[in-house]
């Protein structure tokens, strides 16, 4: 599939382009919010002292493109979302149990972008389906600047799609079910990886087998290039399951000596099993 191929180039700031610094305008109706979740506390742990969240490769159907030969495609990302807490049970039933939030502004400031969700019955996804095509079925033709640049921004816009419905694993069971993607209200963080030598989209045919993409996500890990770096003082939240795993929490912030930022971190915590009811 050699149209998906291409060295990408995914659009930097530009040194006569900055970013916008205009007052944050908080949302009246979503939560001013973004969290990220995982199955594993030792992941959770990880992060925290990393002060890093990294990307992993995620496996995308995109069937509902009805695209020639492609099923699945595999982006470096990091997912997010803007849920309340009192409606967060759903999803942390598919996603995982152990989460860290920020505040939305500090997303946008490190280009977290909201996912664009497609009805695939629509107008707009046969457009988008059509485009696709014939991208395709062009190949190794020789191709303008201007043609080359409306190809990566195509491909780079590809992996903020998602259908409003579909089949998906759940993270915690394993188990395949039917679910609306768009109640997850996703954000997404996909860096630029072609610097650290890996590849921006993977086509399926060359996935043989999920290990293969453990071992590129694995290649992401503690480095910030292509990671989320923050400070204690910039979390708004840390959700943990249990009082027992409080407590190993807390024991671990103890081994990192870290003065006063502990403070940051443990006024940070919520236990869910104790505070779930309240929200």
């Amino acid at each position: 599939m050699k149209g998906l191929d291409l060295l990408m180039d995914l659009g930097k700031v530009s040194k006569t382009e900055h970013k916008v610094n205009n007052e944050h305008v908080p949302s009246t109706i979503q939560p001013d919010t973004l969290f990220t979740f995982t199955t594993e506390f030792k992941w959770l742990i990880s992060m925290l002292k990393n002060k890093m969240i990294s990307p992993r490769y995620c496996s995308e159907d995109i069937e509902y493109l009805k695209i020639d030969g492609i099923k699945k495609i595999a982006y470096p990302m990091r997912c997010f979302c803007d849920i309340n807490l009192q409606k967060l049970d759903y999803h942390m039933s598919w996603y995982g149990n152990y989460g860290i939030a920020f505040e939305k502004s500090w997303g946008m400031q490190n280009d977290i972008q909201p996912v664009h969700y497609l009805n695939e019955n629509s107008t707009l996804r046969k457009d988008i389906s059509d485009t696709f095509q014939r991208i395709l079925k062009e190949g190794d033709k020789e191709e303008t600047e201007t043609q080359i640049m409306l190809k990566d921004y195509l491909l780079h816009e590809l992996m903020f799609y998602k259908p409003y419905q579909g089949n998906f694993v759940n993270r915690n069971t394993n188990e395949k079910s039917k679910k609306c993607f768009c109640d997850e209200c996703e954000w997404r963080y996909v860096p630029n990886v072609r610097g650290i030598g890996l590849k921006q989209a993977i086509p399926e045919h060359e996935i043989p087998n999920t290990g293969l993409l453990t071992t590129y996500s694995n290649s992401m890990d503690g480095i910030a290039e292509v990671s989320l770096c923050f400070e204690y003082n910039e979390i708004k939240h840390i959700i943990i399951p249990t009082l027992d795993e409080y407590r190993q929490l807390v024991e671990n912030i103890d081994l990192w000596k870290l003065g006063d930022e502990k403070y940051d971190i443990l006024s940070k915590i919520i236990v869910w099993e104790q505070s779930r009811g309240d929200f």
